[in-house]
Formats: C-alpha cells, sequence, structure tokens
C-alpha cells in the first residue's frame, strides 16, 4: 500500500510539473519554500525582469526586481542556469558558454547571482556551425588505426570551424556540438575541451551516449563527467527570434550488475528531462520555431519513428505540436537525413516538425576515413538565421591532417559513372543534404536534357570500395556501409561519354557537376 502511495505521489508531481501551471514546491520569485534563491541584473546593476531560471528540474522566472527562488531538492539537483535572453550576449571561457552555477555538493541553501550583458544591437541574425560525433579515442585505441585518427580528424574539425567563424563578420557566430564527444572514455574530456579552447564562439555541448560513464548504477551517475567539465545536460537559450532547447535523450541503464551490458541504454527522455522540458515550454510563446538538439535523433529516422517508440517519445510529441515550427536536430547515426513531414506525408504526422541527422564529422566510425558510411564526406552543417527564416547547407572539411583538402562549400554531389559503381549500367548520384523541398536532381547528356533522376535507397559506391579495402586488410571488425535514401539513378544515353548532373536546394542555391566516361 506505501509503495501504491508514494508512486501516486510521484505521478501527481509529474504530472503538475507538465502541465500548464507553475512547478510545484512553492517556485517563484520569493516563495516560502525556497532553498535556491538569487538575483539576475545587467551590467548596470538594474534588474532583469521574466528571465527563466532553472535548477535542472524546476523553473522559474524573475520578478521586477530581477528576484527568483525555487523549492529545490538540493540532495538532487547540480545547477542553477538561467535561459539567457535574446537581448544579452552568451558569456563564454574557453569555448564553453556561461550560463549556469555549480550547487556545492552537501549544500542546504544555495544563492546564485547572475549578472547579462545587454547586447549593444539586436542579434536576430547568425550562423550556426553544427557538429555531430567526433568520438575522440586514445591514439593507442584498438579500433582507430586503421586510416586516420579520430583526434587528428577533431583536430581538422576544429581548425575548420575557426576559419569559417573567421570569415563572418556581420553577425554573431554560435556552435552546437551534437554528442558523442569522446569515445567512453572519460579522460579525454580535456583534449575535447582544449579543442574548443581557443574559440571565440560559445559551443552549446550536447550530451551523447559515449559521453556517459559507461559502468554505473544510474543514469545520475552517468552523466557526471560531462557535467564535471562541461555543465549541464538539459538547458536552453534565446537567439534572435528563436528559442534553442537542448536534451538528454540517452538513458543508461544500470551496467554494473552483467559486465556484457557496459555501456547499454535507452532512447527518450528520463522522467526528470521530460519534467525540465515541460518546466521550459511553459514559458515559451507557441508562436515561437523551436530548435531542438539532442544526440539521437527525437524525430524520424530513415528506418523508425522516435517519438511513438522512445520513453516519452508520445508526451513530448504532444507539447511540441503546440509550437509553430520545430527543427529537431541530431547526430548519434553517423549518416545525413532530413525529412520535413509536410513535404513527404500527405496527411503528416507532425506537419509543424523537420527532422535533421548529420553525419560523423570525423568520417566513418573507426576508419576516420573522408566519408561516413552513407557517403557523406566529413563536414558539419552550417545554419543561417535572419529573424524566423532558417536555411543551411552541409560544410566538408577544407583540411585533411592539416593538409588543404581541396573541397569547397559547393561540393554537394558526388556522381558514379556506369560501372564505376554497380555493374547495372546506371549514373547514380549522392546528394547528401537532399530534402524534399530540394528541386529534383536533373540529369544532361548527348541525349538527355535536364531528364529527372530517380530517388532510390542503396549504397554509396565510395563507401562500399572503401570498406571492401579495410575488410580485405584486417580482420578485426568489419565495416558495414549504410543504405542511402539520398542517392538518384538515371540509364545514360547509349554511346553517351559525359554527363551533367545539377540540382537546387530549398533556398535556391545551384549545384552542378561534370563527369566524363
Amino acid at each position: 500500500m506505501a509503495r501504491k502511495i508514494l508512486f501516486a505521489l510521484f505521478i501527481g508531481w509529474l504530472l503538475a510539473a507538465c502541465s500548464g501551471n507553475d512547478a510545484p514546491g512553492g517556485t517563484g520569485p520569493g516563495g516560502k519554500d525556497a532553498v535556491v534563491s538569487g538575483t539576475v541584473v545587467d551590467q548596470r546593476g538594474l534588474p532583469v525582469e521574466g528571465v527563466i531560471v532553472s535548477d535542472g528540474l524546476l523553473t522559474t522566472v524573475t520578478d521586477d526586481a530581477g528576484n527568483y527562488a525555487l523549492a529545490s531538492d538540493l540532495s538532487k539537483r547540480r545547477f542553477v542556469q538561467v535561459t539567457i535572453p535574446a537581448a544579452y550576449e552568451i558569456p563564454v571561457k574557453d569555448g564553453i558558454p556561461q550560463f549556469w552555477q555549480r550547487i556545492p555538493e552537501g549544500a542546504t541553501k544555495f544563492k546564485a547571482d547572475f549578472t547579462l550583458q545587454a547586447r549593444k544591437k539586436a542579434a536576430s541574425r547568425y550562423t550556426v556551425l553544427m557538429t555531430a560525433d567526433p568520438q575522440i579515442r586514445s591514439r593507442s585505441a584498438r579500433y582507430d588505426n586503421f586510416a586516420f585518427h579520430s583526434i587528428d580528424m577533431y583536430e581538422d574539425m576544429c581548425r575548420d570551424l575557426q576559419q569559417t567563424a573567421a570569415s563572418i563578420t556581420d553577425r554573431p557566430v554560435y556552435s552546437i556540438a551534437l554528442g558523442d564527444l569522446v569515445h567512453n572514455d572519460m579522460s579525454l574530456y580535456p583534449t575535447y575541451c582544449a579543442g574548443i579552447a581557443g574559440f571565440d564562439f560559445p559551443v552549446f555541448n550536447v550530451i551523447g551516449n559515449h559521453d556517459h560513464v559507461q559502468n554505473v548504477a544510474t543514469d545520475r551517475e552517468a552523466v557526471a563527467k560531462f557535467e564535471e567539465y562541461l555543465g549541464p545536460t538539459c538547458y536552453s537559450v534565446e537567439l534572435g527570434d528563436l528559442h534553442f532547447i537542448f536534451l538528454d535523450n540517452i538513458i543508461m541503464k544500470n551496467n554494473t550488475l552483467d559486465p556484457s551490458n557496459t555501456g547499454a541504454y535507452n532512447d527518450g527522455l528520463s522522467d526528470e528531462a521530460y519534467s525540465w522540458l515541460c518546466n521550459d515550454l511553459k514559458y515559451v510563446d507557441k508562436n515561437k520555431t523551436i530548435m531542438l538538439c539532442a544526440h539521437s535523433s527525437m524525430f524520424r529516422k530513415p528506418d523508425s519513428e522516435p517519438a511513438d517508440r522512445d520513453k516519452h517519445g508520445p508526451d513530448y510529441a504532444s507539447r511540441l505540436a503546440q509550437y509553430r515550427c520545430v527543427h529537431s536536430w541530431a547526430g548519434h547515426s553517423h549518416i545525413n537525413f532530413n525529412y520535413a513531414y509536410s513535404a513527404e506525408e500527405t496527411s503528416a504526422k507532425f506537419p509543424n516538425v523537420e527532422s535533421h541527422i548529420l553525419a560523423r564529422s570525423t568520417g566513418a566510425l573507426w576508419l576516420n576515413e573522408n566519408i561516413s558510411s552513407d557517403g557523406t564526406p566529413r563536414g558539419y552543417m552550417v545554419v543561417d538565421v535572419d529573424g524566423e527564416n532558417i536555411s543551411w547547407y552541409y560544410k566538408p572539411y577544407s583540411y585533411e591532417n592539416n593538409v588543404p583538402s581541396g573541397l569547397k562549400r559547393d561540393y554537394q554531389i558526388r556522381v558514379y559513372t556506369p560501372g564505376d559503381y554497380y555493374d547495372d549500367g546506371y549514373v547514380y548520384a549522392n546528394v547528401w543534404n537532399h530534402d524534399a523541398r530540394w528541386s529534383d536532381v536533373r540529369y544532361t547528356d548527348s541525349g538527355k536534357s535536364g531528364a529527372k533522376m530517380t530517388r532510390v535507397t542503396v549504397y554509396d559506391g565510395a563507401f562500399v570500395r572503401m570498406a571492401d579495402y579495410y575488410n580485405s586488410v584486417q580482420t578485426t571488425t568489419t565495416f558495414e556501409p549504410f543504405k542511402t535514401t539520398h542517392m538518384f539513378r538515371i540509364l545514360p544515353t547509349a554511346g553517351a561519354a559525359q554527363a551533367t548532373v545539377e540540382t537546387t536546394d530549398r533556398f535556391g542555391e545551384h549545384y552542378t557537376t561534370t563527369v566524363e566516361w
């Protein structure tokens, strides 16, 4: 009976936290049960009203005197954090945004004051450099010495990010790292942090499954190292007209009972993460565009629908359905994938949502070669924001082991000539950032002019050859290609020996490439 009562009380608390009302516990400025309190002011010492403040579960806003209070359970809370409003700068130290204060272990009360720096002018126009899955490993790691090393490719990535950021002089630049920053080795967090330490723009970090401690009893223990170096795992920020949400959607299992279970996890939101999300969203206008950032995609993957399957999937999908537009950004799958529900489905399940998955920024897993398993080159997404207008393109690395790669921003198509891929006579084209709102992929040769290529789901030829080679020279592991949905094909005109493939992305950028055989 006692267990039933406790369970009922917990469900009641969870429902209250996810309702449209304030979270329970006397939170809010001057709350009588408050154990966490403080003031938010600007650089002149003037109070800032309406700032979202959270302990990672409970959430409130500052009053007209800049004060806030939270009835936190300090035995379970690690941070006090603010959602920095769009009118204020994002403070950064060694590449890490500074929006939180750590609660001392054993504290019974905690006071956290924040000072915000007002922007000199509005920053509704800015660029976000978005990466995924560098997964750096020790140089002595067994599975990281076949081709290139992950640390070397991570250094190339950081060099490329800095170069791209330096070329943008008319607007702020931010970066988002979508998880798996390290690969199970918690001693490599300092190496990851050293890579971004020279950035003069903030990197908002997401925790991935490999960023968790792999062999502990609870999910709370598993996030300890990420929190030690990078801060909270669930948080938000206002950038211009958009609301960015960063979530831990990896739930680690008890991995101490069976050594073969090391690293096991479930996708989805823990009860705590879902409650925090609800508490954050209740202060966000429904007309806002939400930029949802997690490690594993929270919406459509090529072969599944996480919003139907993952823990709290239907719950968060229902909450987010209330907003004007949601862009879901993720890594984890090591492929490029874009899915706009309203463009792909006649009766769209989530008409306000687009799902974006980024390929591994350091190339194929274990190999760290110049393409991922779906043929996407090493690189990252460049997202340009102007008010509520959002555009993006995939930027291939300009370097390989600090040597110029020769790849430019316009490299968006790889074409395979007849016999260069399958022995079926077709010309194939991999357009790795394609989605349903791009134009058709068109083909021209000596007998065809602008013929539409057919979208097919097949392997990328370059990765197939790469995998075959590495599988032939070693037996330690097996490299597998991934059937990709961004491949196109057409039968060429008999006797043709040259062709041009072209397409235009949804933002009007035209890409073309010519091949001979």
